[in-house]
């Protein structure tokens, strides 16, 4: 990988990071708000709007890789990419929560903030056209994991 690829490769994984950490838990705050104060059909009605919104997010934070990532070189990849990385995102979040709730030191509430894009971020790795950041991706997963199973406890 040349220094202009790694460098667009770390503004994208950034860029996926910073959207998600800021939009996923305004989303997610915002349906239990709704959900609390006008039930299950405001919830729903208020993730309606909220995940379409996100989504459309993620398709403009992935204009940059399109060099990067061949599923964003087109506007139908780059919907078809932000989906998969909400989808697959979104898993490592009830992981965190779980984590959280079980008693594993995640650390202030600053970096639990800042933990939450996270997921989100290692998902966008996932389509990167390159070996080692897949890889990369994977061992991160596979920290998240033995840390939450074995050593955070």
């Amino acid at each position: 990988m040349t220094t202009d690829r790694a460098a667009l490769t770390a503004l994208h994984l950034l860029l996926t990071w910073a959207t998600m950490t800021g939009a996923a838990p305004a989303v997610g705050i915002a349906v239990f708000l709704a959900g609390w104060g006008g039930g299950a059909g405001a919830a729903l009605a208020t993730a309606a709007v909220g995940v379409p919104l996100t989504v459309g997010v993620l398709v403009l934070a992935g204009t940059p890789a399109r060099s990067l990532v061949p599923l964003c070189g087109t506007a139908r990849g780059r919907f078809g990419w932000a989906v998969a990385v909400l989808l697959l995102g979104t898993l490592g979040v009830p992981a965190g929560a779980g984590a959280y709730l079980a008693g594993v030191d995640l650390g202030s509430a600053d970096v639990r903030v800042a933990l939450t894009g996270v997921p989100y971020a290692v998902a966008a790795a996932l389509f990167v056209a390159d070996r080692w950041v897949r890889l990369a991706a994977v061992a991160v997963v596979a920290t998240g994991v033995v840390y939450g199973g074995v050593i955070g406890r």
